[in-house]
């Protein structure tokens, strides 16, 4: 069965759409690298308001006995996917945001939330730099583990 000029047109299109649906998936549609299939707008958060500080299940900013592991717990709502913990070095201090991902849109229906345990490494130890809220520009609580 020989494939006419009309077949193989259809064939190379039908490929071309099969690599751009993948690359959407792959590349998050934005250019993130994300595993979220559906469209979402960043917003920078405070660490400091992530979670209720009376809830007594609450775990505090850790830093780790190699002093550079950081490790905090933080919460989202029902629109919002699992936040990123971001951080910047500089040569004094340490400053660490969250970077909600929100989901909300028309016929999106919103979950529950969560709480998830969040870590970063730092390029070097944490030592007498400040560890600082990159939004609110306050100290982080923290304890060394």
């Amino acid at each position: 069965m020989e494939l006419t000029r009309g077949d193989k047109r259809a064939i190379a299109a039908v490929g071309l759409i099969c690599v751009g649906v993948a690359a959407c998936y792959a590349w998050g549609g934005d250019g993130s690298g994300s595993d979220d299939p559906l469209p979402y707008n960043r917003r920078p958060a405070s660490l400091l308001f992530r979670i209720d500080p009376a809830d007594p299940d609450a775990l505090h900013t850790t830093v780790a006995a190699d002093d550079r592991t950081i490790t905090l717990d933080a919460s989202w709502s029902g629109c919002d996917y699992k936040p990123d913990l971001v951080v910047r070095e500089s040569a004094d201090q340490v400053t660490l945001m969250l970077n909600r991902r929100d989901a909300s849109g028309p016929d999106i229906g919103c979950e529950d939330g969560g709480i998830a345990r969040l870590t970063a490494v730092l390029h070097r130890p944490l030592g007498a730099r400040a560890l600082t809220d990159a939004v609110t520009g306050r100290p982080v609580p923290h304890a060394h583990g």
